[in-house]
């Protein structure tokens, strides 16, 4: 008992506790000696509270202001006007589920993760552990990068669509007349101009994956607008390859509900890769369909092809892709593509019943009231 009492003023002392150690219900030493410890080398603020969210002990790691002496978790809350949180944590604490987590944003700028468990004594609620970690400079240092990357993608496209759109007219002969050889090398200088600019497209939508996810703008658009403005993109590419591409629309319908920049960057890169592997003097065709739940988007090409193996290995780890081939672009795209499709609740698969060449097929679903009732029984 005296090991007992000694270890209680010990841990009311380093924890800071508002009520008497004897009203902790831990099972034994063991975990004083543990809460202990956490409390005194955590840079979490940690707080155990009994069933009422009344404070037992905390260490005043994050929670510090003299208005943040209070006895109740909750009240804590709602004296920072953190309410919708109060009514997140009631839902939980009403809800069977042992653990939960959640953010907060304080008013004086710091972002909070907190993390809960439910404690037990006899199967009965004794109480929560709750632990809060101040994640503020990892969000100043997302925010400071999501700056830096916006503000160099807009620095390399900025020239580089003025490059492309000079050269454009160059080609267009608004500048004179040019000769074969004169065209045919402003035409392969233009499309390098063309593929730096949709691999800075390609990079910009993956960085913005990686830290805020992709922001999707979606709205009515003419699906065959779409394709034709990402084939008109790519027409100098074509040309010189001395490729067609030809367009089937299967569909009754024309306005479809989805984002027109992220799907026309998803058109382009298939429709780039299908030229670049594909011979001289190829066609490549563009079906579009639909069914009850999707548009449907086939792209086939007269190339080597793709076994369905390396496309899911491109798709899942571009980067194993990029050092095998020493090549960024077609690993990039497509694992571009296939965020850029899941977002949209949509899917890309490859069909593996083909003989010659590679055929994609795009998903995307849309709303069912815009379906004629003709256009609802097309496979």
């Amino acid at each position: 008992m005296e090991k007992t009492t000694t270890g209680n003023k010990q841990f009311r002392k380093q924890s800071q506790t508002f009520s008497a150690a004897k009203n902790l219900s831990f099972d034994s030493l063991i975990d004083i000696d543990l809460v202990m410890s956490l409390f005194a080398f955590s840079n979490d603020e940690i707080i155990l509270t009994d069933s009422d969210f009344n404070i037992l002990a905390r260490n005043f790691k994050i929670f510090t202001q003299k208005s943040d002496n209070v006895r109740n978790f909750m009240t804590l809350l709602e004296k920072r006007k953190l309410l919708e949180e109060q009514l997140f944590i009631e839902k939980y604490a009403n809800s069977k589920a042992q653990k939960t987590a959640l953010r907060l944003v304080l008013p004086e700028g710091k972002y909070i993760k907190v993390q809960m468990a439910k404690r037990f004594q006899n199967n009965i609620i004794s109480g929560y552990m709750i632990v809060m970690n101040d994640y503020t400079e990892e969000i100043m240092r997302l925010r400071e990068k999501e700056y830096f990357t916006d503000t160099l993608m807009h620095d390399l496209k900025t020239p580089a669509r003025a490059e492309e759109n000079a050269l454009e007219l160059l080609c267009d002969g608004a500048l004179g007349e040019l000769n074969d050889e004169q065209k045919q090398m402003l035409k392969e200088i233009l499309n390098s101009s063309r593929y730096m600019v949709r691999m800075t497209d390609n990079v910009l939508a993956k960085l913005k994956l990686e830290t805020e996810g992709l922001v999707l703008k979606k709205e009515f658009n003419s699906i065959k607008k779409t394709i034709e403005a990402c084939v008109n993109d790519i027409k100098y590419m074509l040309e010189s390859a001395k490729q067609t591409i030809k367009i089937n629309l299967q569909t009754c319908e024309e306005m479809f509900f989805y984002d027109e920049s992220t799907i026309s960057l998803v058109l382009k890169n298939l429709l780039t890769n299908a030229s670049e592997y594909s011979p001289e003097g190829s066609t490549i065709y563009v079906t579009v369909k639909n069914n009850a739940q999707n548009i449907i988007i086939v792209i086939k090409d007269e190339g080597q092809g793709i076994s369905h193996e390396k496309l899911e290995a491109l798709l899942n780890n571009p980067q194993a892709y990029n050092k095998r081939f020493k090549r960024v672009s077609a690993g990039l795209g497509l694992f571009v593509t296939q965020k850029i499709l899941q977002a949209h609740n949509g899917s890309i698969e490859i069909n593996k019943n083909i003989d010659k060449g590679s055929e994609f097929i795009i998903k995307i679903p849309y709303q069912k009231t815009l379906v004629s009732d003709s256009c609802a029984d097309i496979k």
